[in-house]
């Protein structure tokens, strides 16, 4: 965390992803849901004159960012209004990490709170119908976060990332990681979710190619047999 003063009070400021937990960065995003974009502030003034139009799109940004800048900073948005144009700009300029791509670290397992999960690496031997079936949930909340839903990336982590020695967890267990995975580190999540992503389909595929060899062998040994 960035320590700095900001219109004479001490605040802490994320630069990174390692220093954002889920349950805050959530929050972000339903006030984020209130900031209009580009294209909505250009319906709303088309009516205005081009220069009215300009004003009106730049009051609506700056109290975008006057409310970005109060969240991550823990200050009201009164207080930012007092403070410095300068600083309140370096203080948004320390939070793009937000807006840029992540870039994937590729763990192969984290610690959170005494504990070690590991990605999974499937083996086309051992995959089993429960992997088909965890492969169907992860799907299910890769769609669920593509439409905004990002309580589901906890969930997709839940569902996957096993402590050493474990095979598969009930639905009770689940849920119990999916509250503890509230206040993991977003860039273990993001890095975890792209893992996930990717792994999906591998999960499935396998499966499948599994299931068509075994038929294959059945149809082989009934031949033999006749």
């Amino acid at each position: 965390m960035l320590k700095i003063k900001l219109g004479g009070k001490d605040v802490e400021v994320p630069q990174r992803w390692e220093e954002v937990t889920f349950s805050r960065f959530r929050k972000f995003i339903d006030l984020a849901k209130s900031f209009k974009t580009e294209e909505e502030l250009e319906e709303e003034f088309m009516e205005e004159e081009k220069d009215m139009k300009e004003l009106h799109k730049t009051l609506a940004n700056l109290q975008s960012n006057s409310k970005m800048v109060a969240y991550w900073t823990g200050m009201t948005e009164d207080e930012v209004a007092l403070c410095d144009v300068d600083a309140v700009g370096e203080v948004i300029k320390d939070l793009a990490f937000i807006t840029e791509a992540y870039v994937p670290m590729n763990l192969k397992s984290f610690k959170f709170k005494g504990e070690e999960y590991f990605m999974p690496n499937p083996e086309l031997k051992k995959e089993t119908f429960g992997t088909y079936i965890e492969a169907e949930q992860v799907e299910i909340n890769s769609q669920m976060l593509k439409r905004g839903k990002i309580d589901a990336l906890t969930r997709q982590v839940a569902i996957l990332c096993k402590k050493e020695g474990e095979e598969a967890i009930n639905e009770s267990e689940i849920d119990k990681r999916v509250e503890l995975f509230e206040e993991l580190d977003m860039a273990t999540l993001w890095d975890v979710g792209f893992f996930l992503t990717k792994l999906e389909s591998l999960l499935i595929t396998n499966f499948l190619t599994l299931a068509n060899q075994e038929e294959t062998i059945k149809q082989k040994l009934l031949q033999k047999e006749q």
